[in-house]
């Protein structure tokens, strides 16, 4: 759909004379006859429904001008004209469920759980931009749905606020919402680094003096963000969980670790994942392999030797929403020396199929006991620290299970399988030879690099 030609003019007589006014014509010789300054002359777009349209540019080039003007003929809603309100973060954004509610959040980059509970005005400028964002977002939808009106945000000097890696973050997530969505974005901004993770349909490069250049760039899309041949793998020790505790909600308490493998960001360590040995017996694990005798020495040595608990999984806030954390999971767990590979964990009531989406089948929702005893999650015998009784008081895990034996394992084995008794001689894939990279303050460990995305 074609928008109507755009052409920018700006008089250079000033809306008023007076002595300064007067003395800067007279000072850069500059005549009030003079043709007016021109920033866009006969610019045609050809904009279809849900597009996302970037304009870049330099400062006084002309792309807020011209953004301005292609929202008018398009009717966009305003991102920095939406009104704010004072209320939890979770609270101001549409949904029947939590799950759509934080799809809106985590979307813009607002996916710390702590962040949710705050206000507006509780948040930093780069924080409160993504809320507006969001919000906006959400009102184009609900608007569009009650009244049929096209649906298109509009957002100047986008992503400025951020810096680089949220910014980039920020572009690849917003896109994908909007897309899914069916939300088209009309954003302009000096920064182009953020072009190749926003992927926009049309590309509007405003120079000086009104000349624009418009590029077409429908149909090409990738996958993964622009930084994932910077992402790589290592092996990390216990030491290295302090770091990442301030971004897990619950006990910060580790069990009897078996494993701890790292996410980095070039030099920067921005996830991990802890895998520990099993609990003796669970409900759902029972059901899943046919344990008749759980608490077997036959089956408990099974367990010891085929079977992990991913513990603990955290990525870094600025990387959440981006499509890391499932391929991290996943490409964690097919590093482990065993065949399966459990976790629990409550989140995959809101965290969409996230598990799914990293290879785990879902297998039942724990309950707790008649008593309201989160410690019998892990069996009758289990005693749960007070801190983590106390945050699992109303919590109902999910139980989730990682295949990783080898694919002719698979082919030649029902699905699934029961565990079976440890074989003495049996070999394993291993990780491949270490090698040393340093870590954050100068610590250095042995550690086993990987690339996270193909």
């Amino acid at each position: 759909m074609p928008l109507s030609p755009i052409t920018i003019r700006y008089p250079l007589r000033p809306v008023r004379r007076s002595l300064w006014t007067n003395q800067v014509l007279d000072l850069f010789g500059l005549e009030e006859e003079q043709g007016p300054y021109t920033v866009a002359e006969e610019v045609t777009l050809d904009v279809q429904a849900g597009d996302i349209v970037l304009l870049t540019g330099g400062s006084g080039s002309g792309k807020s001008s011209l953004l301005r003007a292609v929202g008018a003929q398009l009717g966009a809603i305003d991102a920095w004209g939406v009104e704010l309100p004072q209320v939890p973060l979770i609270e101001a954004v549409p949904g029947a469920t939590l799950q759509e509610r934080l799809e809106w959040l985590s979307g813009c980059g607002l996916g710390e759980a702590r962040l949710l509970l705050r206000c507006p005005d509780e948040l930093s400028e780069g924080q409160r931009y993504r809320f507006r964002l969001a919000l906006g977002l959400s009102r184009v939808v609900e608007q569009g749905q009650n009244t049929q009106r096209p649906r298109w945000l509009m957002a100047d000097e986008f992503t400025a606020t951020l810096d680089r890696t949220s910014a980039q973050v920020t572009a690849y997530n917003l896109a994908r919402l909007a897309r899914r969505q069916q939300v088209g974005l009309l954003l302009a901004t000096t920064h182009e680094d953020i072009t190749e993770d926003l992927q926009p349909d049309l590309l509007v490069q405003c120079e000086q003096s009104g000349v624009v250049r418009v590029q077409c760039r429908r149909g090409q899309r990738r996958n993964h963000i622009s930084f994932a041949p910077q992402l790589w793998l290592s092996d990390g020790t216990v030491r290295d969980w302090p770091y990442f505790a301030r971004w897990h909600y619950r006990s910060h308490h580790l069990g009897c670790v078996r494993q701890v493998i790292m996410l980095w960001h070039g030099e920067r360590p921005i996830g991990i994942c802890v895998f520990s040995a099993p609990a003796a017996s669970l409900h759902w694990r029972n059901r899943w392999f046919g344990l008749r005798q759980p608490r077997s020495s036959l089956t408990l040595q099974a367990l010891n030797a085929q079977l992990w608990l991913l513990q603990r999984i955290v990525l870094h806030p600025d990387y959440r929403g981006a499509g890391i954390a499932a391929a991290f999971v996943r490409r964690a767990c097919q590093l482990c020396p065993v065949d399966w590979i459990e976790t629990l964990s409550a989140l995959g009531h809101a965290a969409g199929a996230f598990f799914e989406k990293a290879g785990f089948v879902r297998v039942g929702v724990v309950r707790h006991s008649r008593r309201g005893d989160a410690a019998a999650v892990y069996g009758r015998r289990t005693r749960l620290s007070a801190e983590s009784r106390r945050k699992s008081r109303f919590s109902y895990p999910i139980y989730y299970i990682f295949d990783n034996r080898r694919p002719h394992q698979r082919e030649a084995g029902l699905q699934p399988s029961p565990l079976l008794p440890p074989m003495t001689g049996s070999t394993t894939d291993t990780v491949p030879p270490p090698a040393q990279y340093p870590h954050e303050g100068g610590r250095t460990s042995i550690s086993t690099t990987d690339t996270v995305l193909p």
